[in-house]
């Protein structure tokens, strides 16, 4: 096995993939033409294998299954890269200053990954506190809207901070805890449409080791 540095590590286990059967649904959105062409061909993948009954990132025994629909972007450190990775390249040639873009999506991946009792209390958690904060950020804001309707008292300054610019920052922290409710598996970089590295506990990798008609690894 040749390791690709520095995006994945030795102990990393190898998942098959193949090319979906169906088209998947729901991705018109995602396939977004933008005025930087992708590097690679865009494709749809899925798990070409059957998985362990063992949770893959903390190594226990696995309580449910979760769909996991993954992206991966056309960036510049690789063309199949699992996070939007700023592009550092001006997409715009004949302007005088560099403009740039998101990297687009190249590649998804679609599969069945079994989890266990703390990765299901882990997404509840997240998914209780980024309710709380949206239930926070909306009273905040109606705090605000009713005290200057009204006139019953002056508008607090830490009111108006916490619409602005607190609303834009309570923003960026509710879709970071949104992508955080269901991560059972952590990929690394796609290099071939074959396979996929994955992070992996090492009682993921014997179970999957020990399963029957285990593929082939790739050269």
């Amino acid at each position: 096995m040749t390791y690709q540095r520095p995006w994945t590590h030795e102990h990393d286990e190898t998942i098959a993939l193949r090319r979906c059967r169906d088209p998947l649904a729901n991705t018109g959105t995602l396939w977004v033409k933008t005025t930087r062409p992708l590097r690679v061909e865009p494709l749809e993948l899925e798990v070409a294998r059957p998985l362990p009954e063992v949770c893959a990132r903390h190594g226990r025994p696995a309580e449910s299954r979760v769909l996991v629909r993954s992206c991966f972007y056309d960036t510049d450190q690789h063309p199949r890269f699992p996070h939007r990775v700023p592009s550092r390249r001006p997409y715009d040639a004949a302007s005088p200053l560099p403009r740039y873009v998101p990297p687009p999506v190249s590649t998804i991946v679609v599969g069945e990954w079994p989890t266990c009792a703390r990765c299901r209390r882990r997404s509840g958690l997240h998914r209780w506190l980024s309710r709380l904060l949206l239930w926070i950020m909306a009273a905040n804001l109606f705090a605000v809207v009713f005290i200057a309707v009204t006139d019953i008292c002056p508008v607090q300054p830490a009111l108006v901070l916490g619409v602005f610019p607190g609303s834009l920052l309570g923003l960026v922290i509710y879709f970071r805890l949104r992508k955080k409710v269901v991560q059972p598996v952590t990929f690394r970089p796609i290099y071939d449409e074959r396979f996929v590295f994955i992070r992996a506990h090492a009682r993921f990798r014997r179970a999957l080791a020990a399963m029957p008609d285990r593929p082939a690894e790739p050269q």
